[in-house]
This record gives structure tokens, sequence and C-alpha cells, in this order.
């Protein structure tokens, strides 16, 4: 279904409207070279990192890739192996941005008090978010199937040939490539891949640069890896979304469930989970996938997708002016995209600030370049990059009801096998993005950090001054798993024995007090008057929410907000449960 386009009335534009979005400009300079998951605390890549979203519908594969680039623009070139030859169109950003903001992980830490003196608070709670096809015989030199300018992009495609031919041509057409890449091009060719090679048109700068949406004949999403290794740094991060009728899993790639008490809970915060996940697929050899969002596609918001103020046709026949008061009144101001419009169709003059230029544009009346202003193709390439991208992705949302999420980070030497997925209409939702575990100040200043792990709630004591853990011997992975096309997954590794060991280890070195001079309610850690054991239901303020398999396949995100939450009573919990000791108070 697509949206109507309704005209919208104008208003006068007011300069905070449009500086809103123009002071803040999208920067390939702003994640240090990434993409970012555009959250008030978000989960970083530290290097390049490839976003990419993959529909299928019957035997059709639409791609969607996110590009981000650094440096000078008639330096960028981007090489993708595809399937088939494909229709290619401009993408939506704020799909990405929207999608991320629904389905990426927060791990957050809430902090409770026993004793009023010990709150900054002043005895209120408190607490903050820290978180193939066979070509056979002698190809011949490579074919251009595909020739167009697709917003700020020239798009080539390229069939047969060998490796060295379309080295050569990519040479010859001006596409900066690596040398190394060859043999990797070869072995693409050898599978019957096309390549779509991409170079930001003539005058296009880099702020131009946006989504680009590939659909071609295929039957397997697959994330071209093994090419991307040449320029790859350590840890690279790769997000892989579905839209779907079911959730969707790694296929010849593992999938992994995070242990979060190797999580540093103390740290709680971006920097903290990228390890976390960075650790966890080295120890599924490099080549696993964790779910970090399985449920309604419905979480994602369209407001910055689309907006039906949003009409080509009122620019027709404006000046530079009231363009600019029309981009406020249809809130166009809200889509990164609608600098770079302004940069080639109402640049600024020479020296004077951009966004003090369009902020205050009448005063410039007379510096205003005539020249490059032209309504007709400023209002075709607001359709192409803004408008029909925006009705596209609303539409995908408003078609596929499940949108599925995976997260991993890999090195170069590890990038030798092309991921692929399929779905599995037996896998449960996941839909509990934000990780939540309670800081329990005792009375004194010890803390516990109540980590729940497969609903089982683990007192992890940290003595005042102390730092959270670094766990002798505690894996990242809590399983390691292989997700079959039907049914449950398989399990692999479960290393729920090694974790419980672990954690008594460390527990039985450790003593956590509570200060009886406090004056809190005195019955949240005891030696057995009327304090609470671990693991001991602690009654209605308990709460703990999850979802997962059944058991034995509980793969719960689940949280406890409070704490003494009543655990499952699962062999991991046995173990460990009798292995710590109480914390007590101090004499």
């Amino acid at each position: 279904m697509s949206l109507p386009r309704l005209v919208s009335a104008t208003s006068t534009l007011t300069p905070l409207m449009l500086l809103a979005l123009l002071a803040s400009p999208r920067s390939a300079e702003a994640c240090g070279g990434t993409f970012c998951d555009n959250l008030p605390d978000p989960m970083p890549v530290d290097q390049r990192g490839e976003d990419i979203l993959f529909v299928m519908d019957g035997s059709t594969v639409e791609v969607h890739v996110r590009i981000q680039y650094e440096g000078d623009a008639e330096r960028f070139a981007w090489v993708l192996p595809l399937q088939g030859v494909p229709e290619v169109a401009v993408g939506s950003d704020p799909l990405f941005t929207a999608m991320s903001n629904a389905a990426a992980p927060t791990w957050t830490t809430v902090t409770e008090y026993d004793c009023e003196e010990d709150s900054p608070w002043g005895g209120e709670d408190g607490g903050g978010l820290s978180p193939q096809f066979d070509l056979g015989g002698d190809p011949g030199p490579p074919e251009v199937v595909f020739e167009e300018v697709v917003g700020a992009f020239e798009v080539v495609v390229l069939q047969g040939g060998t490796a060295e031919e379309v080295v050569d041509f990519l040479d010859a057409n001006n596409y900066a490539q690596d040398p190394d890449a060859e043999p990797i091009l070869q072995e693409y060719l050898d599978e019957g891949f096309l390549f779509a090679a991409v170079k930001l048109a003539a005058g296009a700068a880099v702020d131009e640069i946006h989504p680009l949406t590939f659909k071609f004949p295929g039957d397997e999403p697959c994330v071209p890896i093994r090419l991307t290794r040449i320029a790859a740094q350590d840890d690279m991060g790769i997000r892989a979304y579905f839209l779907a009728q079911d959730r969707w899993a790694p296929s010849n790639y593992k999938h992994v469930v995070l242990n979060p008490l190797a999580y540093d809970w103390q740290q709680s915060g971006p920097g903290s989970y990228l390890e976390l996940l960075s650790m966890a697929a080295d120890e599924a050899g490099g080549q696993g996938f964790v779910t970090e969002y399985a449920g309604p596609s419905g979480v994602v918001s369209d407001v910055s997708i689309y907006r039906p103020s949003w009409d080509e046709t009122a620019f027709i026949g404006v000046d530079p002016i009231a363009a600019l008061d029309i981009i406020g009144s249809q809130n166009l101001n809200i889509h990164p995209l609608i600098q770079s419009l302004l940069l080639e169709f109402i640049p600024p003059p020479e020296g004077v600030d951009a966004v003090n230029f369009w902020n205050n544009i009448e005063d410039f009346a007379d510096q205003i370049d005539l020249m490059a202003w032209d309504d007709a193709a400023f209002a075709a390439a607001l359709v192409e990059r803004i408008i029909d991208p925006g009705l596209h992705a609303v539409d995908l949302l408003e078609t596929w009801p499940k949108l599925t999420r995976l997260n991993t980070t890999m090195s170069p030497s590890e990038m030798t096998v092309d991921p692929t997925f399929h779905a599995n209409a037996d896998l449960p939702d996941l839909t509990n993005t934000t990780i939540t575990t309670t800081e329990q100040v005792l009375c004194g200043g010890d803390q516990l950090y109540h980590v729940d792990v497969d609903g089982e709630d683990m007192p992890v004591c940290v003595p005042g001054g102390a730092s959270y853990p670094g766990w002798e011997g505690m894996p990242h992975v809590l399983r390691i798993e292989q997700i079959p096309e039907m049914g449950p997954p398989q399990i692999e590794t479960d290393n729920s024995a090694a974790i419980g060991a672990a954690f008594a280890s460390y527990q039985t070195g450790v003593e956590c007090l509570a200060d009886e001079g406090g004056t809190g309610d005195g019955d949240t850690a005891g030696d057995g008057e009327g304090g609470s054991e671990p693991g001991d239901d602690a009654g209605d303020d308990g709460t703990s929410t999850g979802a997962g398999y059944e058991l034995p396949y509980d793969v719960s995100c689940g949280c406890s907000t409070r704490r003494g939450t009543a655990p499952v009573g699962v062999a991991l919990g046995l173990l460990v449960l009798g292995l710590i000791g109480p914390w007590r108070r101090r004499d």
C-alpha cells in the first residue's frame, strides 16, 4: 500500500525549525567513519561497519545498504557482488535510523539504596541508563548490463570476464579499487556473481552519500563479507536487518546467546556491550550472530521516514527564499538528506556559514546563486532521494509484519565465508531490547549486581570501592546454537556449568557486608534474621520479564528490576546457589 502525498498550506519558516536539523548535519566523521545506531546512548562500532536490510519476496531479494564514507569524493568507490541484474534505487536513511531506534539493545543498570544516607537523592531510588550460477566456458570480457545515475551515484553492473578484466574496467572508468581485491573478485566470478560498481557522480560531494537499494532474482540473503575483508579492520561491526513474515537466523554461521554476567555492569555502556559482543563472536569461531530483536515491525516509527505533507509540486515556480519556507512548513527539515540538496540548489556564498545563510536567507538576498536554483530539478531530486524512498520504506514496514536484527563483529582473518540466512517460523519473538540489572547498594556501600541469567537472579558481590569482576574462566557466551529451518535451536555449546563455576569461584573470594548503622529497612541483606538469602522468594516487589524458548531452550532477555526476584530452579541456579555464601551485616 502506498501513502498519498498531500499538499499542505505554506507557513512562515522560523529560523529554529531549520536550524534544528541543519546545525547537526549527518557527517561521515560523526562516528569516526562507522555506522552509528543514532540513539541517545548508541552502541557504536569502533571501525567501519555495514548496515544491511534484506527483504525476501518470493524469488526476489531486495537489499538496502547504508553507505558511509570518510575521505575524498573522487576516491569513493564500492563494489558489491550480486546474484542477478538488479533494479537500483535510492534508499531511505531514516529507515535505518528508525529500525535502530526500535531494535538496538540498551543494557542498563538501575541503582537502589538500602540506606537513605547512601543515596545522593536523599533516600529516593535513583537510577540511570548506562547502557549460484554456472557460467561455463570462456566468460569473455565483462559486459555492462546496467548503467545508470541513481541519486548521487553512478552505478554500473558488470557480468562475466575475469578478475583482471574487471579490475581493468574499474581502473579505466575511475572506480578506485584495491589491487588485493583481484583474487577475491575471481572467487565470486567463478561462482557466477555479477558486480555492482558504485561511485559518486561528477560534482557530488561526500555529504550527498545516501543508502542504495538493489532488487534482483535470488533465493538466499547473503552478505559478501569476503570482499569486505580487504579494507576491514579488526572487530568490524555487521548489522543485518530482515523484514519478513517470520524471524530470520544465520544459516552457515552460528547463533550466539550472550552471557550477561560477562558484561561490565559497573561501566555499563556502549564500550562494554561492544566488548561483550566481540568476545562472544570470537568464542563462536569468529563467525556467529546475536539476535538483538525479533518481533513486530510496528515498533519502527515512520514519523521521520515519510510525512504526508511532503509535496514536490509546491516547489515549482518558487524562488529560493520561498523554497526554504516550504521546507519548514512541510517538515522536510527533519530529513538528513535535505542539507545535501540545499548545498546543491541553494549553496551559501563563499565564506558564509551554510546554516546562517539558510536561516537568514533574506539578509543575503543579493548573494543568492540564482544560477544554481532550478525549481523543477529540485522537485525531481526531492522525489528521487527523499519522497519515493520514504514511501517505499513505509510500504515495506506495512507489508512485512516481522523485523529481525542480527549483530556481530568480525576481523579480516575471520571473513572467509559469506554469511547466509534463512527464516524459521518456529522461533519465538525476542522483543525485550532493554536489558536491566539492579545495582543494590547495601548499607555501608558494598554493591550487589542482580544479573538475570536465563531467568535466574545471580547477585554479583562487589565490595565498596572495588571494580566489577574480570571473571577468571568466565565465558562470554551462554550458548552457541545452530538454528535449523524448522524447530528449536540445536545447542552445540552450553556454557552453563562453566559460568556457574566461574561465578561461584569469584563469590567465595569476596564478601559484601551490610552496615547495621544504616537507617534503611534493615531487611534487605541478612544472616537469617529477617533478611533474604540469594534465591529466596522476595515477595511482591520482585518482577521479572522476558521472552524466549521454553526450557531447555530458554534464551530469555528478561530483566530483574527489583532485588530478590524469585529464581527459576534450573541446574545453573542450583549449582551456583549451593556454592555461594550469603552476604551479612557488619558487626
